[in-house]
């Protein structure tokens, strides 16, 4: 059965709010979100600047080339239409793009610096090359898109974009997936910083990473344990 529009909606609405609620968000709530419409090149992107009081009819209808379909946007987000469609181009089996502007992840960002895989959660959700830095480029530039499919490029295995002086860009299947890979990168980024203190946060060393994940999987394949 096809998923509706209105499902994919409250969808986005439920991963911006749990953002919110979590706190992986700057003090403005300023983010955007989209989905993309199952087995079309179409998503659904929030056409307001803030995740405060978002509603399932928030959200605009636009193809992968940035073009209008349905609804209305405002100027702040038509600029950034092409930033998330560099992700499903580039990662076709993503389902759902977040871009905010959480403090941590920014402070990276700001500081042009890459996340290293150095927080076991980051391995555990695919994110076994951390998270690189694209170049920056202004909001939502050809020079910026250009940059973020650099990054992408560079990481296979991520599940997030820095983009330098600017924000983070997290994806993943769906929207909670997404939200939940913006959550894990602030995270990473805040205990991080917390490290300096102590001498820096130090990577994971690169034979353990199959090592974590094959666990993972192991007691994924087992199931729910009941006695």
């Amino acid at each position: 059965m096809a998923i509706s529009h209105l499902t994919l909606r409250q969808a986005v609405v439920d991963g911006a709010n749990f953002l919110v609620r979590v706190g992986a968000i700057s003090m403005s709530h300023h983010g955007n979100f989209s989905v993309r419409v199952p087995h079309t090149d179409t998503i659904l992107l929030t056409a307001t600047s803030s995740f405060d009081n978002m509603k399932p009819e928030n959200l605009a209808l636009l193809d992968l080339e940035g073009r209008l379909l349905e609804g209305e946007i405002n100027p702040t987000n038509a600029e950034i239409v092409h930033m998330h469609a560099v992700v499903y181009k580039q990662r076709p089996e993503t389902g759902a793009v977040v871009h905010t502007h959480s403090t941590y992840a920014t402070s990276f960002a700001l500081a042009s610096r890459s996340i290293s895989c150095s927080y076991e959660a980051l391995v555990r959700a695919d994110m076994t090359d951390g998270v690189p830095l694209a170049r920056y480029g202004p909001r939502g530039s050809a020079s910026s898109v250009t940059n973020i499919a650099a990054a992408l490029a560079s990481a296979k295995n991520t599940k997030a974009v820095l983009l330098e002086n600017h924000g983070v860009l997290a994806f993943g299947s769906d929207p909670a997936a997404a939200a939940k890979a913006n959550l894990i990168v602030e995270e990473a980024a805040q205990m991080a910083i917390y490290a300096e203190v102590l001498g820096g946060a130090k990577a994971i060393p690169s034979e353990m990473l199959k090592a974590t994940v094959d666990r993972r999987d192991q007691f994924a394949q087992a199931g729910t344990q009941r006695a």
